[in-house]
């Protein structure tokens, strides 16, 4: 082998053909240059200075890669493949890098994206910056564009590359985020599901395609393929996890890292402490615990190189935990003298420092090196007026001028600043006039200290600590819901974060009172604590913590640009929902908790007309029937006292309502002899029939039921049109004719029996009451019912063989199937769903009867009723399931969260269902 001149300034030219003049001998580099690199782009390398094998690995390598070129030009890519696979072998770079770089296009090329990536990935670690960019470039565009690494590729591959995505990949990785909690630990056919429903929720049909035609290894039929489905509820989910046995009440994420990973810290009403890391949502350690009672506040903090976390809840201490250890530092700090509200950190005269709290109404500083107290407690001064209204309901730490500073908020909507330092009120407490305050956050905005003030009344307000002046507009979100609030420095600029009872999680510009990026539903729960952060390169990102003990992490798209067209939806949880021919078209009528009603082209989801326009309540359940040859829907709305009828049509009310004298809880509608009848049940456990074409009760009310009527659905047995009614413990069936009772009452197994304490209560207990035992008390003092077994939320009848059958799903994820003439059980219970059953339907499945279940975990499983067997793959949503309606052409409508979908059954691989 030859050093010669020309050799070298060939591996110049290799690199872009930039010819730099360089001395013999060994190159010489920058100090900051990648020390694995022996050779600069356009640098001519002294092969004689190399060890002999070095500098022959390196030629063979280059030329290997300009044969592979050449060969590409003429279009022999087989040659191409093979000089290129032995280039990548190589252990001198940039020449391998390059060689990645090269044999990663050609395979994406040829549609192996997931090696491809591989490829892309080990160059991206190489040294050279040029081809480190252009890699970016192919891993942010390429594998979200190709449906079968979607499907098929590591999440957490696909994951780590969702904030490198830009240009045509860009809807590709939002479809892929929009479930990215789910596809963990996901199988490639459940991840070809929910990708399809994703891809239909942003309106790209030519996406779900693609989706749907990449095969899956040991694919199972019969099952449902998506149709259509809302996109309300999109917005960037990166993880949600579950670890708190009740509400998440606390979050906080900040400049701490537990080996190496950032962690976010949560703090629950089960009393634990828990740690997650940032990236991944994957729980750090075992929970720590210790607290009696919810934990109400957390913060986080450094010391001495150590991550060190602070929390406080009802039982009225401090803890300071060593988060590497997950032990405590001090003993529990005590000083509080009741409930600690909040917690803060802050540095005081080169000391880190916790700040708390509480409902005693002091402010307290406490040493986090040593656990003692900062100074005497601050308090309004001593005869100033001490009342609820005076109580901190929040607070914030933040720096002023350059004086550490605890500002804290009342249930009166005054803010009060305190000097960390000297001990004292700072400045003249400033009333906001925003009545009690929620929580607050410290910001700069345009140069100035500020506070981000959560209002109860939807709003939040900025306050300049300097002038106590109100800066800008309110932050108005929709609703009159108490806002929490979180604040983060983009680099761009200070956002805001707010999130309330609702679900809705919102960014905006503390500049402009804009929105940043599309609001964020969580997608179990209701939002209850935020935390917010940036990634190294400036992005915010959210922490929210759910009442139902989850955390997300959202990662919003602040760029401004739309991605796909979704179509728009509901602004809340779907309650219920109910298929219904108008004209010859097959039409979707559904509602949400929001007040808002719609009605959907089954086929297509084209809006078809604004039904219920009468009223704004949210409807709790629906049913739909004939009347003297029209369409009606009948509808009933939380704690109201009548069902309505709506002509799906117009919109408009038909007839008067169906009056109860107690909350109606339940509908069904049925024939009866050629006429139209809806079947209700109360929450005084009575049952109603009622002719819809007269709006006349025929029979009731009819008693029996010991507790509130939860479901209810219509049968023939022995001939007889018959109704079936449940509350939370027993089915009973009713004679439509006569009303009359029809044998025995079915008991749920396991079920305690409801309602008979409060029957045997004394009537006057007004003034006397019985103290709790402490053992049925739940961790927040509250009484606890987790005691009663568990209760039947939905019902479903079908005809098996020519016997009717009753199926009752219950909160404990099971369902009991019984025989309605004999009143025995059919087999043993099906597992429908690891958390309650919601919603449940009757459907045929290659002519056979099934049901069809969904659940609060988010999934809905079919099953043969005669056999009682799972028919094909369960469909996983994103979501809880919250509605489920039979619809002609084997569809299956679903409502999920705030969203509506249609499914349809696919009975094998070549043939869909008609």
């Amino acid at each position: 082998m030859t050093g010669s001149r020309e050799q070298r300034g060939w591996i110049g030219r290799l690199f872009g053909g930039r010819r730099a003049q360089a001395g013999h001998g060994a190159p010489v580099r920058p100090v900051d240059e990648d020390p694995r690199a022996w050779t600069r782009p356009g640098e001519l390398v002294d092969l004689s200075a190399l060890p002999p094998r070095l500098a022959e690995d390196m030629v063979g390598t280059a030329a290997a890669i300009d044969a592979a070129d050449q060969a590409r030009f003429r279009g022999d890519r087989a040659e191409a493949h093979r000089l290129l696979r032995g280039a990548v072998t190589s252990e001198v770079d940039p020449y391998r890098q390059l060689a990645e770089e090269r044999l990663g296009v050609m395979l994406s090329e040829d549609g192996q994206v997931e090696e491809a990536v591989a490829l892309w990935l080990r160059s991206a670690a190489g040294p050279d910056p040029e081809l480190r960019r252009s890699v970016a470039v192919y891993l942010g565009s390429i594998p979200f564009a190709d449906a079968g690494f979607l499907v098929n590729a590591d999440p957490a591959t696909v994951l780590a590359l969702l904030p490198e995505a830009w240009g045509f990949g860009r809807l590709g990785a939002a479809v892929y985020e929009a479930s990215a909690q789910r596809h963990r630990g996901a199988g490639a056919e459940v991840r070809r599901q929910l990708l399809a429903l994703d891809a239909a929720r942003y309106g790209d049909k030519e996406l779900l395609a693609r989706i749907e035609a990449v095969p899956v290894a040991d694919e199972r039929f019969p099952r449902r393929r998506v149709e259509w489905a809302s996109g309300a509820q999109l917005g960037g989910c990166r993880w949600s996890v579950a670890g708190h046995g009740k509400g998440v009440s606390a979050v906080a994420v900040g400049p701490v890292a537990v080996d190496g990973a950032t962690v976010v810290v949560s703090g629950g009403d089960d009393g634990a402490v828990r740690l997650w890391d940032l990236a991944t949502g994957e729980p750090v350690g075992e929970p720590m615990t210790g607290h009696v009672g919810p934990v109400h506040a957390v913060a986080t903090a450094e010391l001495d190189g150590r991550a060190v976390a602070v929390s406080a809840g009802t039982d009225e201490d401090v803890r300071v935990w060593d988060l590497t250890t997950r032990r405590l530092l001090h003993p529990p700090l005590a000083g509080h003298t009741d409930w600690v509200t909040s917690v803060a950190t802050a540095t005081v005269r080169g000391r880190p420092v916790a700040v708390t709290c509480g409902d005693d109404r002091s402010v307290r500083v406490w040493d986090l090196a040593t656990g003692e107290p900062v100074g005497k407690p601050m308090r309004e001064p001593a005869g100033s007026a001490a009342s609820h209204r005076d109580r901190p309901a929040a607070m914030t730490t933040t720096v002023f001028g350059r004086r550490p500073v605890a500002v804290t908020a009342d249930f009166g909507g005054t803010l009060r600043v305190w000097d960390l330092a000297k001990g004292r009120q700072l400045r003249a407490p400033l009333a906001t006039g925003t009545g009690s305050v929620q929580a607050l956050a410290a910001l700069v905005v345009d140069g100035r200290e500020t506070v981000a003030v959560g209002g109860p009344d939807g709003t939040t307000t900025l306050w300049d600590l300097v002038t106590g002046r109100q800066l800008g507009e309110r932050l108005v979100a929709a609703g009159e819901w108490p806002q929490t609030v979180a604040a983060a420095d983009t680099g761009a600029g200070a956002a805001v974060v707010t999130c309330d009872g609702s679900g809705l999680v919102r960014l905006w510009d503390p500049a402009t009172g804009r929105q940043l990026a599309q609001a964020f539903a969580g997608p179990h729960g209701r939002t209850r604590a935020l935390a917010a952060t940036v990634t190294e390169d400036g992005r915010p990102v959210v922490l929210v913590g759910a009442d139902d003990g989850r955390v997300h992490r959202w990662d919003p798209a602040v760029d401004g640009r739309s991605v796909g067209d979704p179509l728009p939806g509901h602004g809340g949880e779907l309650t219920a929902a109910a298929t219904v021919e108008v004209d010859g078209t097959a039409l979707v009528v559904s509602s949400a908790w929001d007040g808002s009603a719609r009605l959907w082209d089954l086929a297509t989801g084209a809006e078809a007309g604004t039904p219920f326009t009468g009223r704004r309540e949210p409807v709790k359940a629906m049913a739909t029937a004939v009347v003297e040859g029209r369409p009606v829907v009948v509808t009933i709305e939380p704690y109201d006292e009548e069902a309505r009828l709506w002509d799906p049509a117009t919109g408009s009310p038909v007839g008067s309502p169906l009056v109860h004298d107690s909350h109606v809880g339940a509908v069904a509608a049925t024939v009866l002899d050629g006429r139209p009848v809806a079947v209700t049940g109360d929450t005084d456990g009575l049952v109603r029939i009622w002719d819809l074409a007269t709006g006349e009760a025929l029979h009731g009310p009819l008693a029996g039921h010991e507790s509130d009527v939860t479901a209810v659905a219509t049968a023939v047995v022995d001939g007889r049109a018959v109704a079936v009614t449940a509350d939370e413990g027993t089915v009973r069936v009713w004679e439509l004719a006569s009303g009359a009772p029809v044998g025995e009452p079915i008991g749920l197994p396991g079920a305690s029996p409801r309602g008979d304490d409060d029957a045997q209560e004394p009537e006057d207990t007004e003034d006397e009451e019985e103290p709790e035992d402490e053992d049925d008390l739940d961790d927040a003092g509250e009484p606890d019912d987790t005691d009663d077994g568990p209760g039947i939320e939905a019902v479903a009848t079908a005809v098996v063989d020519g016997r009717p059958v009753v199926a009752a799903g219950s909160d404990d994820g099971l369902v009991h199937v019984w025989d309605l003439t004999t009143r025995a059980l059919v087999g043993p219970p099906l597992r429908a769903a690891d958390d309650d059953v919601t919603a449940m339907v009757v459907a045929q499945v290659a002519g056979r009867p099934a049901l069809v279940t969904g659940g609060g975990d988010g999934t809905v499983r079919t099953w043969d009723l005669a056999t009682l067997h799972q028919v094909g793959p369960g469909l996983v949503l994103p979501m809880p399931v919250h509605a489920l309606a039979a619809a002609p052409a084997n569809r299956l409508v679903v409502g999920f969260g705030w969203e509506v979908s249609v499914f349809r059954l696919v009975e094998s691989a070549d043939v869909p269902s008609a």
